[in-house]
């Protein structure tokens, strides 16, 4: 008896201690947010940059899978819309004027760079060519200046970086890939401009001229 009355008074004595010790609480998870996690996935997230509805649904095995809605009550499955299998001619709304978007209007000097060496300080790389001529600028911007439509990322690893030099110091740097323009600039959605025909053939007589030995 004495034995069980010790042991219940240890037991008090200790408990707050032991409470105290007891590991925090863990914080109540927040309520889910299905269009954050639409947001993450990047087929979601090209459906409703387009101003459409991504929507998730199951399959009859209880697999969820992604769907964009049109706004005239068609659908497609999120990834096939991503991929360009299904939907185009819904997708018109992501559309990029880069010459306004970046102003490069006032352009005096654009740089074209090699990427091809990957180790070399992206700071000092030494430009394969620069364009300077204002009638080579002009035709090189003039088809960039009109709403084109932004396409999904494939894999086309960038082959130059083009450095548009303004009046005002200001530096803008695209990639440029066989697959189109692109940049870090929220304006491009994480998406690719395809490049008009005048713009790429403008820009490969530049490249074949500054190859020619002089």
């Amino acid at each position: 008896m004495r034995r069980y009355i010790f042991i219940s008074w240890l037991m008090a004595l200790f408990a707050p201690l032991l409470l105290s010790c007891a590991p925090p609480h863990l914080e109540t998870a927040p309520p889910h947010d299905e269009n954050a996690l639409s947001l993450a996935n990047p087929a979601a997230k090209y459906c409703t940059d387009q101003g459409f509805i991504y929507e998730t649904r199951k399959d009859e095995q209880g697999n969820e899978y992604g769907v964009c809605l049109f706004d005239d009550a068609t659908s497609c499955d999120a990834w096939a819309y991503f991929r360009g299998e299904c939907g185009q001619d819904k997708a018109k709304k992501l559309r990029l004027n880069l010459v306004e978007a970046a102003g490069l209007v006032d352009t005096t000097q654009i740089d074209v760079l090699w990427l091809m060496d990957l180790d070399a300080d992206p700071e000092h790389r030494t430009p394969a060519f620069s364009i300077t001529s204002a009638d080579d600028i002009r035709a090189l911007l003039e088809p960039l200046d009109a709403l084109l439509p932004l396409t999904p990322p494939m894999r086309c690893p960038p082959v130059f970086e083009l450095q548009f030099h303004h009046d005002s110091g200001k530096i803008d740097r695209f990639k440029l890939s066989i697959c189109g323009l692109y940049g870090d600039q929220p304006y491009w959605h994480g998406l690719v401009l395809r490049t008009p025909e005048a713009f790429n053939a403008k820009f490969n007589e530049l490249l074949d001229a500054a190859r020619m030995p002089h």
